[in-house]
C-alpha cells in the first residue's frame, strides 16, 4: 500500500496534468471562429496557403498580419498574434508563423519559422519553433509511462516500470522491495490509469519552450521552459522542465523513448536511449547512456552507461564505461578508462555489479562480474587494478594491484588495506562530503551524502567483528576472514583497520549522541550511557563492546572535540604530502596547483561551528546543574 500511495502522490505532483486538464475543460470552452474572406485573402496576398480554409478557425480577436509563405491543411486553429519572443542567439521576433506547413495542429501566441512539417502539435503560450525539419506526433503517444527498463542483468530479470515525473525512491521499491503480484499489478495498473488521464491527442511544445535548429521531432511532449537548440532527434520523449529549472538539450544530441527531467543538461552529441534521466543530470560530450535510470545530479561526459541504474551524485568521465549496474546509492566516480562492465561471460550478457556509496573507480581498472560492493562504502579501486569477481565487506577500503613479492597467495588476488579511506584519505572523504552539499543541495536529502551515518556503522561494526575474529597470521585471505572477497590482507593492514574502524565508531557514536542531546536539552540532565540507551535496536550495545563511554556528558563534549579537531586537521593538511612531492619534480608546483581554498573555507567553518553548538550545550549544562 505505501508503494501505491507513494506512485500516487509523485503522480498527482506532475506537471503534465495541467495541460491534460487544460485540454479536456479549457480548450472546449474557448471560443474561436471562422476565417472571414477578407482575412483569407489578406493570408493569401501574403503568400498562404490552404486546399480548405473552412478547417482553419482562429481565436476571436485573430488578425492575419504575422502569418507569411506558409501552408494550412486538416484542422488548424490560430491565436491571436502579439508581442515578441526571443529565438536562440537572444534575438528578438514578433509572434506568428511565417515561411512554415502546419497541419492538424492547435497553436496559442508562439513563434513559428521555418518549420518544414508541423503534424498534430499543441504549440502552447510563448513557445518558439524555429528552423525545424519535422515535428510530427501521431495521434495518442503512450509518453513512455509504464514502459519497462531493465536495469541490472541485460537479459531482463531486473524490470522497472517508468514514467516522466518517477523518483530514486519508487525506482528502489520496485528494485528492491519484494512485493506480491497483486499488489504489483495494481502498480502497473494505477500507472496505465494514469496514463489514460493525461493522454492528448497531440505532441506537445510547451510554455515558453524553445525547439530550435532541429532535424526531427517525434511523438514527443516537449514541457515547459525546455531550450532545445541544435538536437539531431528526439523520439517518442518527455522533456520536461520549469521556469525554476530549465531543461537544456543542444549541439547534436540523439534522445529516443526517454524521460528527462526538470533541470537537466544533454549537450554536444549525447546519445540517450530508453531511460531516465532525473532532475539537475548532466549528460555531454558523446555520452551514451542506454536502458538505464539516472538519479539527479549525477555527470556524465565521455562515458557509456547500460542497464544500470545509477545513483545521486555519481560522476563518470574520459571514455569509462558502466555496464549491469545497481548502485542506488550512487554518490562514486569512475576514472578515466575505467571498465565497468564484464556483464558477458561469453555465454549471455546477465551477469552484474552492485558498487557501494561513494566508491571510486580508478584509471584504467577492470572489473569482473558477477561483484558485490555495497557493503564496502567509500572504497576505492586504485589505478590499474584488475578485480576478479567477489563480494566485498570491508568500508572504506583501498583496493591495490597484486604485489609479486608475495609468494605464498594467488596472482589473481590483489591487496586489501580496509578503513584506508577514512583514516589515511581524511581530505578525499571530507572533500566528496563537501561537493556533495553543494551540487546536491535541494534536489538531494543531505542524510544520503553523511558519511557518519547508522548504516555505515552497522557495515563498520560487522567488518571490526571479523578482523577481531581471525587467527593471526602473516597474510589472510576469504578462507581465513569472510568478506576480503578476491584479495588478500596483510597482518599490518588487519591491525590499522581495526583502530581506524574504531576511531570512526567512537566519532559516530559520540556524534549521535551530542546531537541528540542538542535536540533534546532535556538529556542533559543524564549521562551519555543512560543517553545511549534511547537508541534503539543493538547497535549501541554493540559499540559499547569496544568503545567505553566518558562519565559525563561534558567529557564527551571535551572528548568530541578532541576527535573533530583531529580530523579537521588531517583535512586541511591532506594534501601536504602533494606538495612536497610535486616540488621535488616541478618547481613551480605551488603557482600552479593552488589549494581549493573554497573546501578548507568550508571544512574550517563546519568545525567552528560544531566547537561553537557544543559550547552552548556545555554552558545550558552549567545552567542546568
Amino acid at each position: 500500500m505505501q508503494r501505491l500511495f507513494k506512485l500516487k502522490k509523485a503522480l498527482k505532483a506532475s506537471s503534465m496534468n495541467s495541460y491534460a486538464e487544460l485540454f479536456q475543460t479549457g480548450r472546449a470552452a474557448a471560443k474561436e471562429r471562422a476565417l472571414s474572406p477578407q482575412e483569407i485573402e489578406t493570408l493569401e496576398k501574403n503568400g498562404n496557403r490552404s486546399s480548405d480554409w473552412s478547417l482553419v478557425t482562429v481565436d476571436m480577436l485573430f488578425t492575419p498580419g504575422r502569418i507569411f509563405s506558409s501552408s494550412f491543411s486538416g484542422r488548424v486553429h490560430l491565436p491571436a498574434f502579439y508581442g515578441t519572443l526571443l529565438m536562440p542567439g537572444d534575438v528578438a521576433a514578433p509572434t506568428g508563423i511565417y515561411s512554415s506547413a502546419i497541419h492538424d495542429c492547435w497553436i496559442e501566441n508562439s513563434l513559428i519559422h521555418h518549420a518544414s512539417l508541423m503534424s498534430n502539435i499543441w504549440v502552447s503560450q510563448g513557445a518558439v519553433v524555429q528552423n525545424v525539419g519535422s515535428i510530427v506526433a501521431n495521434g495518442k503517444s503512450h509518453y513512455q509511462i509504464a514502459a519497462e527498463v531493465c536495469v541490472g542483468n541485460e537479459m531482463g530479470g531486473r524490470p522497472v516500470r517508468i514514467f516522466p515525473d518517477i523518483t530514486p525512491e519508487l525506482v528502489k521499491m520496485q528494485l528492491f522491495t519484494k512485493t506480491d503480484a497483486e499488489t504489483m499489478s495494481a502498480f502497473v495498473s494505477q500507472m496505465n490509469a494514469w496514463r489514460e488521464e493525461v493522454l492528448v491527442p497531440y505532441g506537445i511544445v510547451g510554455k515558453n519552450a524553445i525547439v530550435a535548429n532541429t532535424n526531427i521531432v517525434r511523438n514527443s511532449w516537449i514541457g515547459e521552459h525546455v531550450r532545445i537548440d541544435g538536437a539531431s532527434k528526439i523520439r517518442n520523449t518527455v522533456v520536461l522542465g520549469s521556469l525554476e529549472e530549465p531543461t537544456y538539450i543542444y549541439d547534436g544530441v540523439i534522445l529516443e523513448n526517454s524521460c528527462v527531467q526538470e533541470g537537466a543538461k544533454l549537450h554536444s552529441t549525447a546519445l540517450l536511449k530508453d531511460s531516465v534521466l532525473m532532475r539537475r543530470t548532466k549528460i555531454g560530450n558523446k555520452a551514451i547512456v542506454n536502458s538505464s535510470i539516472i538519479c539527479p545530479c549525477v555527470h556524465i561526459d565521455e562515458a557509456e552507461v547500460t542497464h544500470s541504474f545509477v545513483g545521486p551524485l555519481t560522476q563518470m568521465h574520459h571514455h569509462s564505461l558502466l555496464i549491469a549496474a545497481i548502485w542506488p546509492e550512487g554518490h562514486g566516480n569512475l576514472g578515466y578508462g575505467a571498465n565497468v562492465g564484464s556483464n558477458h561471460t561469453s555465454r549471455m550478457p546477465d551477469q552484474e555489479i552492485m558498487p557501494g556509496l561513494g566508491m571510486f573507480f580508478g584509471l584504467g581498472s577492470s572489473i569482473k562480474f558477477p561483484a558485490n560492493f555495497s557493503e564496502s562504502p567509500y572504497t576505492v579501486i586504485s589505478t590499474g587494478v584488475t578485480a576478479s569477481p567477489q563480494r566485498l565487506k570491508f568500508p572504506f577500503s583501498l583496493i591495490l594491484p597484486n604485489n609479486p613479492r608475495v609468494h605464498s597467495v594467488s596472482p589473481s588476488l590483489n591487496e586489501l588495506r580496509p578503513g584506508w579511506c577514512y583514516g589515511k584519505n581524511a581530505y578525499a572523504v571530507a572533500r566528496n562530503a563537501y561537493k556533495y552539499a553543494i551540487r546536491g543541495k535541494g534536489f538531494v536529502a543531505p542524510e544520503e551524502s553523511q558519511v557518519l551515518s547508522d548504516k555505515n556503522a552497522i557495515l563498520v561494526v560487522d567488518a571490526l567483528r571479523r578482523l577481531q575474529a581471525a587467527q593471526i597470521q602473516e597474510i589472510y585471505t576469504e578462507e581465513d576472514i569472510p568478506g576480503l572477497g578476491s584479495n588478500y590482507l596483510k597482518e599490518s593492514s588487519r591491525h590499522l583497520a581495526e583502530i581506524i574502524y574504531k576511531g570512526f565508531l567512537e566519532r559516530y557514536m559520540l556524534m549521535k549522541i551530542f546531537l541528540a542531546t542538542e535536540t533534546d536539552h532535556t538529556l542533559l540532565a543524564l549521562n551519555p550511557n543512560d543517553v545511549r540507551k534511547n537508541f534503539p535496536g543493538d547497535l549501541f550495545k554493540e559499540l559499547i563492546k569496544d568503545i567505553p563511554l566518558p562519565d559525563t556528558f561534558s567529557d564527551l563534549v571535551k572528548r568530541l572535540r578532541v576527535i573533530e579537531k583531529q580530523w579537521s586537521e588531517a583535512v586541511v593538511h591532506g594534501t601536504d604530502k602533494d606538495f612536497v612531492r610535486g616540488r621535488r619534480i616541478f618547481d613551480d608546483y605551488d603557482e600552479s596547483h593552488p589549494i581549493d581554498q573554497a573546501f578548507i573555507d568550508w571544512e574550517k567553518a563546519r568545525f567552528e561551528d560544531f566547537v561553537r553548538r557544543s559550547t552552548v550545550l556545555l554552558k545550558e549544562l552549567k545552567v542546568e546543574g
